[in-house]
């Protein structure tokens, strides 16, 4: 069979690939695709064979941009006609309207897949509170999320989860749950011994009770899950430690410049998971968490929400509220946003849905 010719690179030939099962053709030059009837169709419901699409992607195109022939089809020489994948996109799709075949531009495949997952984030983000949210948040005193679902199953998260869990048990049901306490907590004084060096790690897997735990493990459980799919399960575990360790260090500073309990151990998984939080914060600017005031309940960006929780760290700080690490939080806090800056445009690029909702969509080059 004679190979198709690429419609931005006339004079060069189109390759025969395959893609999800699925033969079509690409300019191994410029980059772009060629599918017949439907193929685009099968390669994109690959990802998502629920999407409520009604009807293949060419016949709920939105308005066509142009007719003028600059592109002609592979398949039968008639002129490509230019369309708006979706209303005010920037997404363009040159289709035949002759043998219904779809040319895609270099990089334009990924972004016509994540088209098929908007919906169904956007949904979800701008879901309705009900009476169930509410009743949840006002004898818990926990918020409910609003974000879109991870793709793969958080093992990281869970395993962080369980492992906090069976921590806990030798502290709050054995007879030596103080020594253990004392013993692997993070002591500021000791700074600078091999056993310190031990405990600024842990630290960060011992909690003082079940609440302790509870709080901390929710919030691991509900942020965790998106930060750990945005990051990977390689980068997410050392993220969280480095996290850990800097609310340490930050605790362990602050003591010493205010005078501060120095002697007292320190434990919990509260600086890491603030880290976890700056993360999900600068990472998924769309997300939605409820907040209680008093009885009515609201939803708020993750953004003010967090703002709200950052701010009140602060004031208790420096109001000199005892038993918790507020510093701890806020430098594990930060160190989560610092982390995220350096490696957002990693993941952006990793994940073209967070990019579209946090930027638009916008062609990356490579």
């Amino acid at each position: 069979m004679a190979l198709l010719k690429c419609p931005c690179c006339t004079y060069r030939r189109l390759t025969p690939v395959r893609s999800a099962g699925v033969e079509i053709d690409a300019c191994t030059y410029c980059g772009g695709l060629w599918f017949d009837h439907n193929e685009l169709d099968k390669i994109v419901h690959t990802d998502d064979p629920d999407y409520p699409r009604d009807g293949p992607i060419i016949e709920t195109l939105g308005q066509k941009v142009t007719s003028i022939k600059d592109k002609e089809c592979p398949r039968c020489q008639s002129a490509l006609i230019t369309h708006d994948f979706e209303k005010s996109s920037e997404l363009k799709i040159d289709i035949c309207e002759s043998c219904h075949g779809i040319w895609l531009d270099k990089g334009e495949l990924e972004h016509a897949q994540i088209f098929y997952e908007i919906p169904k984030a956007v949904s979800k983000i701008k879901e309705e509170t009900t009476w169930g949210h509410w009743f949840f948040q006002f004898f818990l005193n926990l918020p409910v999320e609003f974000n879109i679902k991870p793709k793969r199953i958080p093992i990281i998260t869970i395993v962080l989860i369980v492992l906090n869990v069976l921590l806990v048990l030798p502290i709050v049901l054995g007879p030596n749950g103080q020594y253990i306490w004392e013993q692997w907590g993070m002591i500021p004084a000791q700074i600078g011994s091999f056993h310190w060096i031990v405990t600024l790690f842990s630290s960060q897997f011992i909690h003082a009770g079940w609440l302790h735990l509870l709080m901390n493990m929710y919030f691991l459980y509900i942020l965790g899950d998106n930060v750990e799919d945005a990051m990977g399960r390689v980068m997410f575990p050392l993220f969280y430690i480095f996290c850990g360790l800097i609310a340490c260090l930050a605790h362990a500073g602050y003591e010493f410049a205010i005078g501060g309990g120095t002697e007292i151990p320190l434990g919990g998984a509260s600086g890491a998971i603030s880290g976890v939080i700056g993360a999900y914060v600068y990472i998924f600017r769309k997300a939605k968490l409820t907040f209680m005031i008093f009885v009515y309940q609201v939803k708020l960006s993750a953004f003010w929400y967090f703002c709200i929780w950052l701010a009140t760290n602060i004031i208790l700080m420096i109001a000199g509220s005892a038993g918790v690490s507020w510093m701890g939080h806020i430098g594990g806090f930060i160190a989560g946003i610092i982390f995220s800056y350096f490696v957002y445009d990693t993941i952006l690029k990793r994940n073209p849905l967070i990019r579209y909702l946090n930027q638009g969509l916008t062609k990356q080059n490579s």
